[in-house]
């Protein structure tokens, strides 16, 4: 008896945990609508460092209508506007190409991002696919 309550109890802990992995959520850019924050860090090797956090809206078609951020780089400050395409893809994966209004001297005039949504929806993390930067972040609906 006491072997039977431990396979039972073994099989219903794995399916718990196991559940939440293996639920058949699909994502599409439906999934992406709203106003998020953000915030990042990277470095363009051997150039600068910076950091930055901001505000983007997204329209739930694959477009971020805007986006707005603070960012440092090198220790000067500035804010700039921004506008992105976005796929999204069934497993949570997607990109985006984003040109900000105002790129940073220096920096591509088009960045690039890979980026994972959670399991709702409601966050994500994020790194830079432009070639010479180094770029690590996150975000989350406000």
């Amino acid at each position: 008896m006491k072997k039977l309550g431990y396979v039972t109890a073994t099989v219903v802990l794995t399916v718990l945990l196991i559940e939440p992995v293996s639920a058949d959520k699909s994502f599409s850019v439906r999934d992406v609508k709203g106003r998020y924050v953000f915030s990042f860090q990277g470095e363009a090797p051997g150039v600068a460092v910076f950091a930055a956090t901001g505000v983007i809206v997204a329209d739930g078609k694959g477009n971020i209508t805007e986006g707005v951020r603070m960012i440092t780089v090198n220790g000067a400050p500035s804010t700039g506007t921004f506008t992105c395409s976005i796929t999204v893809h069934p497993n949570g994966t997607g990109s985006a190409v984003c040109p900000p209004d105002n790129p940073t001297p220096g920096f591509p005039a088009v960045e690039t991002y890979g980026f994972v949504l959670s399991e709702n929806g409601t966050s994500f993390r994020f790194v830079g696919t432009t070639q010479g930067l180094v770029i690590l972040g996150s975000g989350e609906r406000q």
